[in-house]
């Protein structure tokens, strides 16, 4: 029999801890009530976010050159999956994904795990009709790019979460983009996951893009610089084609390019940076003759130097101020016009010591040299041009004919524009306009001219050298058939990097030039890096640029009616220069 103390030790031991277990329990349900059930939720939920699907990508007559399907994504439960080895073979090859890493992720102690992200309509569809245990498919949008790799590298890269990571795609994300849908995945100790859900609001329609891009310029200057690739043999190659009257980019190709469609399969693990980049804005050299462009513009423009001008070109060496220049050919005396239509460098040097620094400089900015372009696409080059205080002796004579200098192919194009449009220099363009959540398409206000840079008369006389050097000089195999063209050719040596000297076989090819002459409507630059059947931009890239006008011309319908008086070499004697 107990005792009766013992009796009540034992009772107000049980009251006691009846009472902490009571206000222990009042504790949490009430004053932490709200922080446990949200870690509760958060123990037994999982929130994802499925991307809208982002607007698409239209050239400037509405076609599209990217957009979003309705796709899927595979994702498992691997504590269903009856057999892991065979299920992973059958994935492997629906997915093209190793075997051993989709049995890996099978192995794993989880509830969920994702197997592929963004599969097309196809793919997903054929992966729910294998009804395989464990295996799920969820409704997700995956970037598809009907045109395949036209315009690769403008339109750019999405990642997995559908954010852009170059080119257009980058660029214009924040429109593009629109809104994220939240979904929910909730998991459950006994039973199979619950199916994913809209946890959100309805999202509004996608936003689309126009761009400035013709996709039959565009497909015309891949096919034609493809082509030459396969001749030329280059590194690489790149075309920039553009409306000198408006800015806007109707072309812009590089190659060797890539299947966008690719990017996060099998299919693009080799797949290097250089062939993602976009070389038209990201890739700078020296631009070798092309750029005696702006010294003979500065030269007319300053009065001082006149088309017929002769000088003496050294029978192709000559020594000035400590530096050995050469020609390619052993010639004498050529007037002005011949010394850009026969590309002399040692007569551009000489027309650059009566320029002068200060002239050279400022006429290069002006041309929007040593400055982005501002097209507004990454990695838009500034190139490089350095302030006179950190010219060396004899940079005026090398920075004439090109060298000590570096820009894009973007902006020497550019900058041929500025003399296609009678002196007025264009800011390039790649948007044209844009389709909002209502399916209004605004389009933007044509650029306004950044400034003048020489006068329309010197435009004029500029355009006919450029003429000469496609009837008279080193540009002879980009003329064209019943349109009146011209242009320069380059022909750049590259310095190697491992002595930080000039090349003597590493070359960088290119021409470029504009038509129809006489109220040009397309500036057309071809660059080819290191070709490997010869070295001058007249043989390997002018004939691309003969065989886009061509195609263009035919596709534009060029008025060829109206030609522009040649250049007149012995008109009024001019003034002779040693």
């Amino acid at each position: 029999m107990i005792k009766p103390r013992r009796f009540a030790i034992v009772w107000a031991f049980s009251v006691i801890l009846f009472g902490f277990v009571v206000a222990r329990l009042s504790y949490l349900q009430i004053v932490c009530h709200t922080k446990l059930a949200a870690r509760a939720e958060r123990e037994t939920e999982r929130m994802d976010f499925e991307v809208e699907p982002r607007g698409e990508i239209l050239d400037r007559s509405g076609r599209v050159l990217a957009m979003s399907i309705e796709g899927g994504s595979c994702y498992a439960d691997p504590q269903e999956v009856r057999n892991t080895a065979e299920t992973s073979r059958a994935l492997s090859a629906m997915l093209n994904v190793p075997a051993g890493v989709i049995k890996t992720r099978l192995s794993e102690q989880k509830k969920f795990v994702w197997i592929a992200r963004r599969l097309d309509p196809e793919t997903s569809q054929k992966i729910i009709n294998m009804h395989l245990a464990g295996i799920k498919i969820v409704p997700e949008s995956k970037r598809f790019y009907p045109e395949e790799t036209l315009a690769a590298q403008v339109l750019g890269v999405v990642g997995e979460n559908q954010r852009g990571l170059s080119g257009v795609e980058q660029m214009a994300d924040g429109w593009l983009r629109g809104c994220s849908i939240p979904f929910l995945f909730k998991t459950r100790r006994l039973g199979p996951p619950a199916s994913f859900h809209a946890a959100g609001n309805v999202p509004v329609a996608p936003r689309s893009l126009v761009l400035s891009l013709d996709r039959t310029l565009q497909y015309i200057a891949e096919q034609e610089l493809a082509a030459q690739m396969v001749i030329s043999r280059p590194k690489s190659g790149t075309v920039v084609i553009e409306d000198p009257e408006t800015g806007e980019i109707l072309a812009m190709a590089s190659a060797p390019t890539f299947d966008p469609n690719l990017i996060g399969t099998s299919g693009a693990r080799d797949l290097s940076p250089e062939v993602l980049m976009n070389s038209a804005v990201e890739k700078v050299f020296e631009p070798g003759s092309t750029f005696k462009l702006i010294t003979a513009s500065a030269a007319l423009e300053q009065h001082i130097f006149k088309p017929t001008d002769r000088f003496y070109c050294e029978n192709g060496s000559w020594q000035h101020d400590g530096r050995t220049i050469h020609d390619h050919e052993k010639e004498e005396w050529l007037t002005f016009t011949q010394v850009i239509s026969h590309s002399s460098n040692i007569g551009t040097a000489k027309v650059s010591l009566k320029v002068g620094q200060e002239n050279l400089y400022r006429y290069a900015r002006a041309f929007g040299f040593g400055i982005p372009s501002g097209c507004g696409l990454p990695g838009d080059g500034a190139g490089i041009l350095r302030s006179i205080d950190q010219w060396h002796q004899g940079s005026l004579l090398t920075i004439a004919f090109g060298q000590e200098v570096a820009a894009t192919p973007l902006q020497i194009v550019n900058a041929y524009c500025a003399i296609a449009n009678n002196g007025f220099l264009m800011e390039p363009r790649i948007c044209r306009g844009v389709v909002d959540d209502r399916g209004v398409y605004r389009e933007w206000p044509v650029g306004k001219p950044i400034r003048r840079v020489v006068s329309a008369g010197t435009a004029e006389t500029v355009r006919r050298i450029l003429r000469d050097v496609v009837e008279n000089g080193t540009g002879k195999a980009a003329s064209v058939q019943g349109v009146i063209v011209g242009g320069k050719t380059g022909t750049a040596q590259k310095i190697d990097p491992r002595t930080r000297q000039y090349s003597p076989d590493k070359y960088m090819a290119s021409f470029c030039g504009m038509a129809p002459l006489d109220h040009p409507r397309i500036v057309v630059g071809i660059f080819l890096d290191e070709p490997s059947r010869a070295q001058w931009g007249g043989s390997e890239a002018a004939p691309v640029f003969a065989r886009i006008v061509r195609a263009a011309a035919s596709y534009l319908h060029f008025d060829a009616d109206v030609v522009p008086p040649a250049v007149v070499l012995k008109a009024s004697p001019g003034r002779i220069h040693t």
